[in-house]
Formats: C-alpha cells, structure tokens, sequence
C-alpha cells in the first residue's frame, strides 16, 4: 500500500498537468488602433512604424482643446515649431511575445524627454506602455484605454 503523501502529490502532479493542459493558447493581442492616454490629453495612433511595418510606432492623433500644440519642451531648439498633431511618441517597438513590444522609444513631449519603452496589452483590453531608464523596473507606466475615431476626430497641424 501506498503511503497517503505518496498519493497526495501524485493526485496534485496529476491535476496540475491537466489544469495546464486544458488552458487556452493566449490569443495575439493587437494593438493597433486609437488609444486615450491615461490623463485623458491626448489620443495616440498605435500602428506599424512607416520605416519599418515589423515594429510597432505611435503617432498624435487628437489633442484636448488648450493642450500642448508644438513641441516646445523639445531640447534641440529647432524643433519647437514641430507641431504635435501626427508627431511620433512611440517608435521602433519590436514584438517580444504574443501581448508584448519592447526595445524601442517613447518621447515624453511635455518633458521633451525620451525613454525606452514598452508596451503590454492587458486582459482587460488596455495598454500598459511604460517608459525607463535603463530597467523597467525604475520607469512609469500609463495604462491607454482604446477609443473610436468617430469620439476622437483627427487633430489638425497647428501652424506659428
């Protein structure tokens, strides 16, 4: 006879092996689309970097009434007539798993700051982006929420 420990651990090995076995494959996630920054400013454009369609980028889409219209916190001072509207925040993400894109760049425009930069889609739908410097474990993270064209029109390029 089998001592009780013996066939408790081979009763949890089994049901482990069958829970992992049962679980569905994670559907790829995509996150292509409009999505509402965390303070509600700005909408941003995820979609396949123009100079590269393997890397995911993300440009200004729509910008909140009185927000910031050129990047004036940029540090080359050359740049500060660049308007905000279609302006690329996010750029060279390459995809590290079925919900993850890392290895790339984030511009921070109202710091006129860039970071690295990730981002995840989460369970619930959202987008985890998050900037660093040098380990993510010391940078911020924003969670987007995804948005419809028709309640986010366009922004039209500001000019001086």
């Amino acid at each position: 006879m089998l001592p009780m420990r013996t066939i408790l651990a081979s009763g949890l090995f089994s049901l482990l092996i069958g829970l992992t076995m049962t679980q569905p494959a994670r559907a790829e996630a995509d996150p292509t689309g409009l999505w509402l920054t965390q303070n509600k400013r700005s909408v941003v454009s995820v979609e396949p970097c123009q100079e590269n369609k393997s890397m995911m980028c993300g440009y200004i889409h729509w910008i909140i009434e009185g927000g910031m219209q050129f990047d004036d916190k940029n540090p080359d001072a050359a740049l500060h007539n660049r308007p905000m509207c279609g302006l690329p925040i996010i750029y060279g993400l390459k995809k590290l798993s079925a919900n993850e894109w890392g290895d790339g760049k984030i511009y921070k425009a109202d710091e006129g700051d860039v970071y690295d930069g990730q981002m995840e889609m989460n369970d619930d739908g959202t987008l985890a982006v998050s900037g660093y410097v040098g380990i993510p474990l010391f940078g911020k993270e924003q969670t987007w929420t995804r948005v419809n064209a028709s309640d986010y029109p366009k922004c039209k390029r500001a000019k001086r």
